[in-house]
C-alpha cells in the first residue's frame, strides 16, 4: 500500500474511533468542552499531517478551550502547554509555513531523525513545566510534566517542519491516555487514542 492511501486510512480510523467514542461516552449527557476540544484537536492535526495551513485556525481554537478545560482539571502543566502550542503556532508555525515550500507549493518537512535534540528539548520541557505544576500543586504531577516534556519537543520540531516531532506525539498521546483515565475523562481518552494514530500517519506523510 502506498504511503498517502495508509495516511488516508490511518486518519478514517482515528476518526472513526474518535466518533464513536464521542457517542458512546455522551449517552448520559453531553460533555460539550470535553467533545468540542478532542473533535477541533484531531481535525487540526489531520490538516497538519497533510502540510496544510488549514491546521492553525482549528488546532489555535483548541488550545484555548483545552486551557478552560485543562484548568478545571488542575492539570496546570498542561494548562502552560496550551499557551505553549498557541505561541509556537503564532511565532514559528505559521510562518514556517509561509516560507518553506516547494515548486508545487507543498511545505518542506525533513524526515532525519535528531536524538540528541530530541532528548535535550524533553528534559528542559520536563524540568520546566514539572516547577510549573508543582508550584500550583497540579494532579499527577510527574507523569503529566513528563508527558508535556515531550510535547513540547514534539510542537518545537513540528512547527519547524521536522517529521520526528510526529514520533514525540505518539508518545504523549499515549502518556495522556493514562492520564485522563485518572481523571475519568473518557471522551478525551478516547480523543488521545485517535490522536496517537493520526501522528503516525504524520510521521509516514512527513518523512516521505
Amino acid at each position: 500500500m502506498a504511503t498517502k492511501q495508509k495516511v488516508i486510512t490511518l486518519q478514517v480510523i482515528a476518526a472513526v474511533y474518535i466518533i464513536g467514542s464521542t457517542i458512546y461516552n455522551n449517552l448520559d449527557g453531553i460533555d460539550w468542552l470535553s467533545t468540542i476540544t478532542g473533535l477541533l484537536g484531531l481535525i487540526g492535526n489531520m490538516f497538519l499531517v497533510w502540510k496544510s495551513k488549514t491546521t492553525f485556525a482549528f488546532n489555535m481554537t483548541n488550545n484555548v478551550l483545552g486551557f478552560v478545560l485543562n484548568f478545571k482539571n488542575r492539570f496546570f502543566a498542561e494548562v502552560g502547554m496550551n499557551a505553549w502550542y498557541f505561541g509556537t503556532q503564532l511565532f514559528k508555525g505559521i510562518p514556517y509555513f509561509k516560507t518553506n515550500t516547494d515548486d508545487k507549493g507543498e511545505v518542506i518537512t525533513d524526515g532525519v531523525t535528531n536524538k540528541k535534540a530530541l532528548a535535550k528539548q524533553v528534559t528542559i520541557g520536563f524540568a520546566a513545566m514539572g516547577l510549573f505544576s508543582l508550584l500550583l500543586k497540579g494532579n499527577m504531577v510527574f507523569l503529566d510534566s513528563f508527558q508535556n516534556g515531550i510535547a513540547i519537543a514534539a510542537q518545537n520540531r513540528n512547527m519547524g517542519g521536522k517529521a520526528d516531532g510526529w514520533l514525540l506525539w505518539i508518545a504523549s498521546n499515549l502518556i495522556n491516555i493514562v492520564v485522563w483515565g485518572w481523571a475519568g475523562n473518557w471522551i478525551m481518552v478516547g480523543s488521545f487514542i485517535a490522536y496517537a494514530i493520526n501522528a503516525y500517519a504524520g510521521y509516514l506523510n512527513w518523512s516521505e
